[in-house]
Formats: C-alpha cells, structure tokens, sequence
C-alpha cells in the first residue's frame, strides 16, 4: 500500500486548489468585456514583439507563455499580448526537459533542491523518466545570480524566481528550444 507523507497530501491539495483557481480565472477572462484602453497598445516601441524578436528564438509558440532555451540558457516571460514582460540568464539542469510544449502541473513555495540546497518559488513543468523539471531560486544564492548546481532544476536568481512564481500558475505553457 502506498503511504504519502503529509506534506505531499498538502502539496496535492495546493496542486489541486491552484488548478482550479486558474481554470475560473481563465473563465472569467474570456467574459470579461475588452478593455478599451488596451486595444491597439502595441504601436512601433513600446513594447517588445515576442518570437524572432529582441532574441526570443523562433517558432516559440503563442500566447501567454514562458519561453526557455536551453542552450542559450534564458527564459523570456512572453504575456498574452506577444510582449516579452521579463528576460533573464539561468543555469541550465541535467537532465533537459524535452523540447517542445509542456504545462506548469506543480508549484511549491519552498523545498529542497536536489543538491541540497533550500530553495523557493519551484515551477515544475516537464518530466524525464521519474525526474521532475523545473525552474528554482536557491534561497543563499547572491542577489541578480542564479546559483550553481547539478540536477534536474533550472536555477535563477531570487528576483527571477519571484517573477516567475508570479507569472507561471498552473497550466501556464512553457516552450522548450534548443
């Protein structure tokens, strides 16, 4: 029989909660009247223009997303209107997700990363065999750094991290590119 400790029930349970809070935000988004102010916003400069753009590799995708390159080891926070919100450095795990789409389908505040190191604001969104993947902050890494380490996470720095929490809720997409 298979025993789940409680703070894996109450992760499940957050996983849950957090799926369907974002389900009814989706819902009540596609309701919601369009914001007449924010129409026609995207004129020539003021802002920048996701996939091909600013350094946002091609074939990256569309809509609200979190773009992330492996080999040029940086993630783009690409919102709903095309724009690049955030871009920043990471250092890269082992091993890589798969490339293509895949979801945010687990997020946890604070853990324990797999070199040991406590880190916050994790973001889980590919598998690789019984490995999990996902972006994290070391919490005693320097400010503006993404922290060393072996494994399957996806380090940023603290700041990132935050940004990232904020912006990738469950289900959120993630592009992988080489």
């Amino acid at each position: 029989m298979a025993r789940f400790t409680p703070g894996f029930v109450v992760a499940g349970v957050a996983a849950t909660a957090l799926a369907v809070i974002t389900g009814l935000t989706a819902v009540a988004a596609e309701s919601a009247p369009a914001n007449p102010y924010l129409a026609g916003r995207r004129a020539a400069g003021s802002g920048v223009t996701a996939c091909g753009h600013a350094g946002v590799p091609a074939d990256c995708g569309s809509g609200m997303r979190v773009v992330y390159s492996i080999a040029g080891e940086r993630v783009w926070l690409v919102s709903g209107a095309e724009r690049v919100v955030r871009s920043y450095p990471v250092r890269s795990g082992d091993p890589a997700p798969p490339l293509g789409t895949h979801q945010v389908f687990a997020r946890a505040a604070h853990g324990m990363g797999g070199d040991g190191a406590p880190v916050e604001h994790v973001v889980f969104f590919a598998q690789s065999g019984d490995t999990n993947i996902g972006f994290s902050a070391a919490v005693g890494a320097a400010k503006g750094k993404a922290a060393a380490q072996p494994g399957s996470a996806i380090r940023e720095s603290r700041d990132d991290g935050t940004a990232l929490w904020q912006f990738a809720t469950i289900g959120t997409a993630v592009e992988v590119v080489s």
